[in-house]
């Protein structure tokens, strides 16, 4: 079981990872597909969302329609798009939980940041944020949201490869990113401080990016270290799990 759950959750980000380094420009479509990909087969295939969870993959798509204007209309595009997203994927929980509007806030505010932002583009705060946060949201209480999060740990650890080599910027993941956290925060009893946690390692690696890669991505992996220890303990049962 624990093989088949480890397939369903790297093959295909892996394979969407590779596309997206042969082909840059195809990233953000294979990277949508590939969540697709691994939430169908993790759990059953769809083809219109029909859960919060399900829009997951089309934040992606967001991102990759976004990218194909100019450069100005894209980043307000990209906004819009994303945003939309936000809303079909947390509009059945606002009227018993409106507090879920804060997820849609916290994309736009730190996506703005980001885009009007100078500085260099890439570093590994996703990826290390990302692996931490999914082995708390597996003890915290849903396997497929945490395969998820492994997805999106994979296809941020390609988009960091191929940003070294290639200059390809991470400012889009922040969509997916905070979408999965916001989905977390309502669909596991997971207090938000403990989500909270998961904004620091690419927040702490987007601001020392100015002063160089490597306290950048020392920084991004000492708190993740640090942040997911904290997530393990407030989350670990106080029964075995066995």
């Amino acid at each position: 079981m624990g093989l088949d759950l480890l397939i369903q959750t790297l093959l295909p980000a892996a394979i969407a990872g590779a596309i997206g380094w042969w082909r840059p420009s195809l990233f953000w479509w294979a990277a949508g597909l590939a969540v697709w990909a691994t939430l169908g087969w993790a759990a059953h295939w769809y083809f219109w969302p029909s859960r919060g969870i399900h829009w997951l993959p089309v934040v992606f798509w967001a991102v990759a329609l976004a990218g194909l204007v100019p450069a100005a209309t894209g980043r307000l595009l990209r906004l819009v798009l994303a945003g939309g997203v936000f809303l079909l994927a947390l509009w059945p929980l606002l009227p018993r939980y409106p507090e879920a509007i804060i997820g849609l806030l916290a994309f736009l505010l730190w996506q703005g940041w980001r885009e009007w932002r100078p500085g260099p583009g890439v570093g590994i705060g996703f990826v290390a944020g990302a692996a931490m946060f999914t082995l708390v949201v597996a003890i915290g209480g849903s396997v497929l949201l945490a395969q998820a999060g492994g997805a999106l740990a994979v296809l941020a650890g390609f988009l960091w490869l191929a940003g070294l080599s290639r200059g390809l910027p991470d400012r889009e993941m922040t969509a997916g990113y905070v979408l999965w956290l916001a989905l977390c925060w309502q669909f596991i009893p997971l207090d938000w401080w403990v989500v909270a946690l998961a904004l620091v390692p690419p927040l702490v690696d987007q601001g020392l990016r100015g002063r160089g890669p490597w306290p950048a991505a020392l920084g991004a992996l000492a708190s993740a270290a640090l942040a997911g220890a904290v997530g393990l303990w407030l989350v670990w049962p106080k029964v075995s799990l066995y």
